[in-house]
């Protein structure tokens, strides 16, 4: 058999597959305000891949494993990037069947996403099918803004090569509050600054440097011959705690001018005080000391102080040097005589101290005071309201964990929080290695429809309000929880009573905004409908935004001006209340 027969006999038997189509996306990049086209604009394509839905976390407790991700074939490759022509089309051909997320960009306007509404939020994905062209898509994109001004010193002399930033405050899930730079710059010769191209929105700026030990002081900037000092981290105007700094607000295409800021050189400064052993009420004969800090973008740094620790056994005098100015948690542990402690599990069963906050400003901090206690042991026992406990199939999944409540200073303190612990069939846990101090009470795990409804210790209510433990707490921390949630079955509609699908309700507390577990979310069906359950009794506000930054319900500052379009929702056990809410619209820059 000649090979030509054989080739045609292959391919005739051989299953043949046909080629998908492709599509094609085009729309127009125009000024937001205008509507005049913007050429030149940089538009990209973003193929979207879903990822696996993973079970809500509870705040301060460990994340739940994420479900088993199936095996996916690999995404094709993004389309290149293309620019827009004199009329502001764009046009992206060739498109993969799948969903895309489009970004235009141009020099002189904020970064924009094809339904975006607001900065900080994502945009609208779109959805690409074989051959499909989709047409008329619109990006309008906002001028952004500028600042500028000068940094002097405390003389009134220019300050060389100082890094200037603009900070935005931006929360995560669990309701903790982080700052992200929005753009940074290096003063020049004349100590000038010009942060442009800002996207607009609120921010504060800070000029210096970052807390924390000074770098290296020297050349290296813009001329071999500038000679570079550091400074203390200072915000607008002229402060050094960001609560005391005014804000800016960038408007679209403004120049915000004369942001000028006085700093000083940076100095370092020593914590003194003393240590106390409680079981003995001398000093312990050898301690290790322990610094925790939190950088403004949300990394936690914690340090043993090491060389830059003095201490006296005879009297338990410390001090702590080489410390820039700002907040710190301060830590302290009794170690082998040796020093040397082997394992973390060892280190975390030796007597340590209740951590310290202090704040070190433009001066030595004196007369602290530490004391150490044993670790405390705080055993307990979780119980089911009206029904047995076996009856529960999910038990095995429970975890009880005590968790130190957020200070004003968000850094989190060493070795106080405890972990995860599992709830065995009898209904007992224990939790070691506790410092004294207040808690709140945590519980994962729990079934749909149950919620946390009591946690006492020693008499004292634990819901409301933190438990304190104490090194006289004997008693056994009791935790009951309770099947009789509440549930809402909502609608969400707009101005003009039309459903509106796939937008987010969030249900916050009313006046217990601290209480990040109340805080319930739920997304919108087709229908306009959804459902959030395992809700504890009490008063809520509902609402639901068209656009709003990732999480911005727990700003405060961004709840005041939409406190009036909630919807108060009065929450009793075993309720379900149907709710219909309109859907609030952003607020425009």
């Amino acid at each position: 058999m000649k090979l030509s027969a054989i080739a045609a006999l292959i391919f005739l038997v051989l299953p043949q597959q046909n080629p998908v189509s492709k599509g094609s996306i085009e729309g127009l990049v125009l000024h937001i305000a205008t509507g005049d086209p913007v050429p030149g604009a940089r538009v990209t394509l973003t193929r979207v891949q879903t990822p696996p839905t993973a079970l809500p976390s509870v705040p301060g407790a460990p994340p739940p494993p994420a479900p088993p991700q199936p095996a996916s074939p690999l995404l094709p490759q993004n389309n290149p990037a293309v620019n827009t022509d004199s009329q502001g089309k764009f046009i992206f051909k060739d498109v993969d069947p799948g969903q895309y997320r489009i970004q235009a960009a141009n020099n002189g306007y904020a970064r924009t996403e094809y339904g975006q509404r607001v900065f900080g939020a994502q945009g609208t994905a779109v959805s690409v099918v074989a051959a499909q062209a989709l047409n008329n898509l619109v990006i309008r994109l906002t001028p952004a803004g500028n600042v500028s001004g000068r940094i002097r010193d405390i003389g009134g002399q220019p300050v060389v090569g100082v890094q200037v930033q603009l900070m935005k405050a931006s929360y995560n899930s669990n309701g903790q509050r982080s700052y992200q730079s929005a753009g940074s710059v290096t003063t020049n010769d004349r100590g000038e600054y010009r942060l442009y191209w800002v996207t607009p929105g609120r921010y504060y700026l800070i000029a210096g440097s970052s807390q924390g030990v000074p770098v290296t002081v020297g050349s290296g900037g813009a001329s071999p011959n500038e000679v570079r000092d550091v400074y203390v981290a200072t915000y607008y105007p002229n402060v050094t705690d960001i609560s005391l700094a005014t804000m800016l607000d960038v408007r679209p295409g403004n120049e915000i001018s004369g942001i000028d800021v006085a700093i000083n050189r940076q100095q370092l400064y020593r914590i003194r005080g003393r240590v106390i052993d409680a079981r003995s009420d001398r000093p312990p004969q050898a301690v290790s000391f322990s610094t925790s800090s939190r950088s403004l973008t949300g990394g936690g740094v914690t340090m043993l102080a090491g060389q830059n620790q003095k201490y006296n056994r005879t009297d338990g005098s410390f001090e702590l040097g080489n410390m820039a100015p700002g907040p710190y948690v301060i830590g302290a542990q009794i170690t082998e005589t040796s020093g040397i402690i082997t394992s973390s599990d060892s280190r975390q069963n030796q007597p340590r101290a209740q951590p310290a906050i202090v704040i070190v400003g433009n001066a030595d901090v004196d007369n602290l005071e530490l004391t150490i206690f044993p670790p405390i042991s705080v055993p307990g026992r979780l119980n089911i309201e009206g029904q047995a406990l076996d009856t529960l199939t999910t038990l095995d999944r429970l975890r009880v964990q005590l968790v130190p409540p957020p200070d004003a200073t968000s850094i989190p303190a060493l070795g106080t929080q405890s972990q995860a612990q599992p709830v065995s069939t009898d209904g007992t846990f224990k939790i070691d290695n506790l410092v004294p101090g207040d808690y709140r009470v945590i519980v994962s795990g729990m079934p749909p429809g149950y919620y946390l409804k009591a946690a006492r210790l020693d008499q004292a209510d634990g819901i409301d309000q933190p438990l304190r433990v104490t090194l006289s707490s004997t008693g056994t921390l009791d935790v009951v929880l309770s099947p009789r949630a509440g549930q809402i079955d909502g609608t969400l509609v707009d101005d003009k009573q039309q459903i509106v699908r796939g937008t987010q309700a969030v249900l916050i507390p009313d006046r217990q905004r601290n209480r990040m577990d109340l805080y319930k979310t739920a997304t919108s069906d087709q229908n306009g409908l959804f459902t959030l359950h395992g809700i504890p009794p009490g008063d809520y506000k509902l609402f639901a935004w068209e656009a709003i930054e990732n999480f911005g319900y727990y700003d405060p500052e961004l709840m005041r001006l939409y406190e009036a379009k909630g919807k108060l929702v009065r929450v009793s056990e075993s309720s379900t209340q149907p709710v219909e809410i309109k859907i609030i619209p952003p607020i425009e820059p």
